[in-house]
């Protein structure tokens, strides 16, 4: 490849917006674990709380200090209290939520968000905001 081919192509990969995946990128199996685990942590949410879930997974893999796999974040120890539990099990993905992760996916509401737990704001991060019962945070 040629240095102006090679130039042109970096520069154009340095203008993509943040959010790097693109919906053809994801497996359907992808979006059916991001559903599940966001129906098992967020269900009782409103939709903003439920979208938050979703852009803290996806923020995770665009982060160098997370795995960079929806399955590595997701199934990271300790990081998903459903995946502990088990109370993921006792969820079907919808397609009112996969819709979401689609349009999540596309155009995140929140680039910032990887923490998220209830009770309070996580020791791990920098307090954003509280959305329902979840507290999101950022990475300090």
């Amino acid at each position: 490849m040629n240095k102006f081919k090679y130039i042109i192509m970096l520069l154009i990969f340095l203008a993509m917006p943040f959010n790097t995946f693109a919906v053809g990128n994801l497996t359907e199996d992808e979006i059916s674990l991001i559903a599940v685990v966001t129906m098992a942590e967020s269900n009782d949410e409103p939709e903003l709380g439920r979208r938050l879930v979703i852009d803290t997974i996806l923020n995770r893999c665009d982060s160098d200090k997370f795995p960079n796999t929806i399955s590595e974040v997701i199934y990271q120890k300790g990081q998903f209290a459903c995946i502990s539990d088990g109370r993921v099990k006792g969820f079907s993905p919808t397609d009112e939520i996969k819709n979401l992760i689609k349009e999540e996916i596309e155009n995140r509401k929140n680039t910032e968000v990887v923490f998220f737990r209830t009770k309070r704001y996580s020791k791990w991060g920098t307090a954003l905001f509280k959305v329902g019962r979840h507290f999101f945070s950022k990475i300090k």
